[in-house]
């Protein structure tokens, strides 16, 4: 995960922001932009274009998905079975879930802050 120093960057991307907020490694991103590209793209065109096997990918829709940056839906087959299909959540609710997820984390970090001195002495107690 990068640093929230690093998004205090000038050049700083959605990508940056995306990959900060919710832990995301750089095949994660690119999978969400392959996905994010295309109205409904299936696990193996999604394998495909990024030339990766499909367990790996699927582990990174999975991942996405949790996230709330992905959803898919499941289509039948004639003969039986069914696929899924994936498609980027609306850029609207991405960037909501971004705001809850940033207040997390400023709440988390505030209250790090507002313990801090307890942490430390306590800390340095039990490691004398």
């Amino acid at each position: 995960m990068d640093s929230i120093q690093f998004l205090t960057r000038k050049e700083v991307t959605c990508q940056d922001l995306l990959s900060c907020i919710y832990n995301l490694k750089p095949i994660d991103l690119e999978i969400f932009l392959r996905v994010a590209k295309n109205q409904w793209v299936t696990l193996d065109q999604i394998a495909e274009s990024v030339q990766r096997d499909r367990s790996s990918t699927h582990r990174v829709l999975a991942k996405l998905q949790s996230a709330g940056l992905i959803h898919k839906q499941s289509c039948g087959l004639k003969g039986g079975g069914y696929y899924h299909i994936y498609a980027a959540v609306n850029p609207e609710k991405i960037k909501e879930n971004a705001k809850q997820r940033v207040k997390e984390i400023t709440d988390s970090l505030q209250n790090l802050i507002e313990n801090f001195d307890v942490d430390l002495k306590r800390h340095l107690k039990n490691n004398i």
